[in-house]
């Protein structure tokens, strides 16, 4: 299948498998939707359905969309996308064009989590539909808990402004409405920005079925960012991931179908939960020389989950490389851009025979850990169990209109970001109390 010839492509996709009856039958489209895993049809439930052709339509606004190949996990497929804000609104004329990115042990897995990053992305962007409150900083913070004050307290300090735009949110413990700082969620062009965000603002947001999928997806991957900041750059020591249990069960048989027989890498896992108690795996990945190192972070509900996405991020991130080496070879280092090289510095840079942070220091917890059934549910828990530990969630429904796909924005300002400018309590205390990550790194950046 080679989807890259015509977006078009997926506009006939998608009313193909929405059953358009201009649309008739075809055997050609048909074929590639038996191949995406969209048909049959048996055992789809309508909002499925629903969510498969918006992203299927969502595929065809974007600039290209195509498969790749990795000679390290050949097993995984791999799909890329260009996408760009311009064609959403004129006033984005000036966004470069960005990329996403997807990977699964299916077609269908790569594809939707391909388009899911990009239909995440595009939906960042600041749009009329958005409800925003013009009002003094000093005002707007006064409905925070103190942890989350005092973090957005920092952020907002840089502002020339007093006055900046406020959008709805949501606490998610309470139920409350709050207005969240609309440069902490979206977006804008330079002239409507009160703010340079310190973060990535695709850090906790996510695309899903449901908006308690995306929330879900949003909310654990605050906590893996928080996890690996205290890691990486706080030097606090992994365990070990038990081999009892599920987990590393979850984990040969992936590296094994994702491998099929390559042995140009060697695989290890590391368990960097933290104090949260929201399991948090990093798998990683070297040559035998100990360079090249790679790696994936994830954290979910139940270890074995954790354990097969990481490995999912660590063989995205052995792709990245060869897509690295592949722009070197054809335009030389002045085609790089800053990702790319934090991608050479970490691969060439890191020993990871050497590098003690990244082996473990004491048995970890043994896999297999109850986990309600449903995503609603399974924020619920989630909800609760950070609340309880002093962690306030904060949510923005960034859906928009034109995808009909629900998105996300999450944000908890008490844990720490990775990578950010801003170091939290979290962060500092880790710090004080290791001396901190750059110890083992020399400094090069995780992400």
């Amino acid at each position: 299948m080679d989807p890259s010839n015509s977006t078009n492509q997926f506009e006939r996709l998608a009313a193909c498998l929405a059953g358009s009856p201009a649309q008739g039958r075809d055997g050609e489209l048909e074929v590639i939707l038996e191949k995406l895993g969209y048909l049959p049809l048996s055992g789809t439930t309508p909002s499925e359905l629903r969510n498969r052709v918006a992203l299927l339509q969502a595929a065809a606004r974007f600039s290209d969309v195509f498969q790749l190949v990795s000679s390290d996990a050949p097993g995984v497929a791999f799909f890329g996308a260009e996408i760009s804000a311009a064609g959403l609104d004129p006033a984005f004329q000036h966004q470069a064009r960005s990329s996403a990115s997807g990977a699964g042990l299916s077609l269908r897995q790569a594809f939707e989590s391909c388009i899911g990053e990009g239909v995440e992305y595009l939906s960042q962007f600041e749009t009329g539909q958005d409800r925003l409150h013009r009002g003094p900083i000093e005002d707007g913070l006064i409905a925070f808990d103190p942890a989350s004050r005092t973090v957005l307290s920092e952020i907002m300090r840089p502002s020339a402004c007093s006055d900046v735009d406020w959008i709805d949110a949501t606490q998610l413990s309470s139920g409350r409405p709050v207005r969240f700082p609309a440069d902490l969620c979206l977006r804008r062009t330079p002239e409507r920005s009160g703010l340079t965000p310190p973060f990535s603002l695709s850090s906790g947001c996510a695309a899903g079925a449901s908006f308690e999928a995306a929330a879900l997806h949003g909310m654990l991957e605050l906590v893996e960012r928080d996890a690996a900041s205290l890691w990486w750059r706080g030097g606090m020591r992994g365990r070990h991931v038990a081999l009892e249990g599920p987990a590393m069960a979850a984990a040969a048989a992936f590296v094994a179908q994702a491998r099929r027989g390559v042995a140009t890498k060697r695989t290890w896992l590391l368990d960097i939960t933290t104090d949260l108690d929201v399991p948090c795996i990093v798998a990683m990945s070297c040559r035998a020389d100990g360079r090249g190192f790679a790696c994936g972070l994830a954290a979910r509900l139940a270890v074995e989950n954790a354990v097969r996405s990481a490995l999912m991020e660590m063989s995205q991130m052995e792709l990245a490389y060869d897509v690295v080496e592949q722009k070197r070879r054809e335009g030389g280092d002045a085609a790089l851009n800053e990702y790319d090289r934090r991608h050479i510095a970490r691969s060439t840079l890191i020993d990871a025979a050497k590098c003690e942070l990244l082996h473990p220091v004491a048995p970890g917890r043994l896999a297999g850990e109850a986990c309600p059934d449903t995503p609603a549910r399974q924020l619920d828990a989630l909800i609760g169990r950070l609340s309880a530990r002093g962690v306030e969630t904060f949510a923005v429904d960034l859906t928009r209109s034109g995808f009909g796909i629900p998105v996300v924005r999450i944000a908890a300002p008490a844990l720490q970001m990775e990578p950010s400018e801003i170091v939290t309590a979290r962060l500092s205390a880790a710090r004080s109390r290791t001396g901190g990550g750059d110890l083992y790194t020399g400094g090069i950046s995780l992400l």
